[in-house]
């Protein structure tokens, strides 16, 4: 908005990217030429459209430098790091994206899939990170397509994509297990240990952990137990395909079915928590009778 403000309609605007390979030597690596209206309108949408709804600092657009380096770097210590020049090469790809409109690099996604497919690689803050990065990239290539799917940044429970449907089971596994841990339980649920597998056989891969969430229904108290099979009894009703079928590879949406139902699963919790400590003020702040 305040660009607009900045330039007149007829203004050009020169993108440039700029590339020292060596000491001396600078090479044009990118470069376009469009009018400040149209300019705008692209950044704009790229914002509006390369977006996710993270937990902590609401609806984000991730700049394309994370991007790239959530793609392919790897976690060292407490910090995601990729060579440079990998960095550069994949930061000149993302541009176009942006600017002429083209579609992000299928590579990219995919990789960006499969990170986030693996989530003990990585601290729990980068985890959370890469897989808003990742649920950002995958909505909006898959919206981009021309067959012009529609994905959006909230739960869907209609949706009866068989990836979309295994990633919200994905999220109730774990939501089960968090709720069953004993307070300050550090350790990982085993819907997380075993995301790699179940991404690449989900149907083998849920078996699994049925069998693992058992011990941990029996902790809950029985109204919370029957919400949780009530609700995982609605999502693989939903699942109306063959066997074979549903232990093939999943999309790479299963990863936005996870992301939804694990939010939407939190804010029912924190909601319940608030009405919960609401309802204990009034009780005590409630005088005596007589």
């Amino acid at each position: 908005g305040g660009y607009r403000q900045a330039l007149s309609y007829d203004d050009q605007v020169m993108v440039a990217a700029l590339d020292a390979a060596t000491t001396g030597r600078l090479s044009v690596t990118y470069y376009n030429e469009l009018g400040a209206a149209d300019f705008l309108d692209r950044l704009e949408e790229w914002y509006a459209t390369c977006c996710w709804d993270s937990r902590y600092y609401g609806v984000q657009s991730p700049p394309i430098k994370q991007i790239a380096l959530y793609a392919f770097g790897v976690q060292r210590g407490n910090f995601v790091e990729a060579d440079d020049r990998v960095l550069r090469e994949q930061v000149q790809r993302l541009l176009p994206c942006i600017v002429d409109r083209r579609p992000i690099p299928a590579d990219l996604v995919r990789a960006l899939a499969g990170r986030a497919s693996l989530p003990l690689a990585y601290s729990p803050g980068n985890r959370e990170r890469l897989l808003c990065i990742a649920c950002a990239v995958i909505r909006k290539y898959r919206n981009d397509k021309k067959n012009k799917e529609e994905w959006t940044l909230a739960l869907d429970e209609n949706n009866p994509d068989r990836s979309y449907l295994f990633g919200r089971l994905l999220a109730v596994a774990e939501h089960v297990e968090r709720s069953a841990f004993d307070a300050g339980e550090g350790r990982e649920p085993n819907a997380v240990r075993i995301q790699s597998v179940f991404s690449q056989r989900p149907l083998y891969a849920w078996r699994i952990l049925e069998e693992a969430l058992r011990p941990y229904y029996q902790r809950l108290a029985p109204g919370l137990r029957q919400y949780y099979r009530n609700l995982t009894d609605g999502i693989t009703e939903r699942l109306e395909s063959t066997n074979a079928e549903l232990n093939k590879k999943l999309d790479d949406v299963y990863i936005l079915g996870y992301y939804h139902q694990r939010a939407a699963l939190r804010k029912k919790k924190e909601t319940n928590k608030t009405t919960e400590e609401t309802h204990d003020a009034l009780h005590q702040e409630r005088p005596p009778p007589g």
